[in-house]
């Protein structure tokens, strides 16, 4: 079977090996220039292999930070992921803030994190299979051609075509999938709007604050979380200044679906200013930023008010959609997804992913 798959992130990826390994012919399309999604790399000033020592360019996760693993089938995925060194423990100190102020939380909640960055899982499996890269699909048709069933085309926004294909998953947004499948029976079954957007901001500070928290979960009017990068195990140390000698204490911060609707369209710096404000205020210490980069996510954030759709599946197509959003979010889902997407257009029944 041909199969052509939209997206390369953890849902992508999770299907690509079902399918591999079922003998499919796989194509995958994505748009950006390497892996990941949510979960891809973006690089950032210099790594800093040793104290005074600079190293290759310094790699930051402006997705998901962590994620945690429940369902049997991707317990078993992570214990191969720790096996191959791919996947650690995060042994974090998480902290809380409300409005009755900042305090250690006692959560329990075992927490993981890829090694070095999270777009290391995704590079080998995609790797294994033709994919393109910058390859952004603006158009898609099932046609009646030479294959009796029907088959898939699809067109790039280059005017590239590419034709033939049996089965097609997509693993966009929900609001993308929405629009590349317009006039599709399936669009009915797809949430108007199950992801909401999302500031991420890393802020490098001149002066460390030395708080113990390595997480904060947090419920502000601006951000909901913040996770300092420094004390990540495996991660390598980076600078956002190409001048820089020293580590420098650096904290990620994601803003709220509501505070980043409000900036959605304002410039990187009023994004920085407003996130700085706000970790100041929750970390009750006032912040000296010598460097930052923002990062605006248009669909992110998963909205709990929207029920899940599940997987959605159209057997005469041979069309499913897959992410985290069909499953109601969290970095599990993305990948039990996939792995229940492969599992329909294989035999038509979801796979035991549960």
């Amino acid at each position: 079977m041909k199969v052509a798959v939209i997206g390369a992130g953890l849902s992508a990826a999770a299907a690509v090996e079902v399918l591999k390994a079922q003998g499919c012919q796989l194509t995958v399309f994505e748009k950006s220039r390497g892996p990941g999604g949510r979960f891809s790399s973006k690089r950032v000033g210099q790594a800093l292999v040793s104290p005074g020592e600079a190293g290759q360019p310094g790699y930051a996760d402006f997705g998901a930070q962590y994620f945690t693993a429940r369902a049997p089938a991707f317990l078993q995925q992570l214990q191969q992921w720790q096996q191959q060194q791919q996947v650690g423990l995060w042994p974090e100190v998480i902290y809380c803030y409300d409005k009755a102020g900042l305090r250690p939380s006692p959560d329990q909640q075992q927490r993981f994190i890829a090694v070095p960055q999270l777009q290391q899982l995704l590079k080998p499996v995609f790797s294994a299979v033709e994919t393109r890269y910058n390859s952004r699909i603006t158009e898609l048709s099932f046609v009646h051609d030479r294959t009796p069933a029907g088959s898939w085309q699809l067109a790039t926004e280059d005017g590239e075509l590419f034709s033939g294909f049996d089965a097609l998953l997509l693993t966009c947004p929900a609001q993308q999938s929405r629009q590349l499948l317009t006039g599709a029976a399936l669009v009915s079954q797809i949430p108007p709007q199950p992801l909401l957007p999302c500031w991420a901001v890393l802020l490098e500070l001149a002066e460390a604050t030395s708080h113990p928290a390595d997480a904060i979960f947090i419920r502000h009017q601006v951000l909901r979380f913040a996770a300092r990068q420094n004390d990540k195990p495996g991660h390598l140390a980076f600078s956002l200044s190409h001048h820089a000698t020293e580590p420098a204490e650096q904290w990620l911060v994601h803003l709220t679906a509501g505070a980043s609707a409000a900036l959605l369209d304002a410039s990187s710096d009023e994004v920085i200013a407003a996130a700085a404000e706000a970790l100041s205020e929750v970390l009750a210490y006032p912040l000296k930023v010598q460097a930052a980069l923002a990062h605006r996510w248009l669909y992110a954030s998963y909205d709990d008010a929207v029920p899940p759709c599940g997987v959605l599946f159209d057997q005469k197509l041979r069309l499913a959609l897959a992410g985290d959003w069909t499953l109601g979010g969290r970095v599990e889902n993305a990948w039990l997804s996939g792995q229940q997407a492969a599992a329909l257009l294989l035999n038509g029944k979801p796979g035991a992913s549960s």
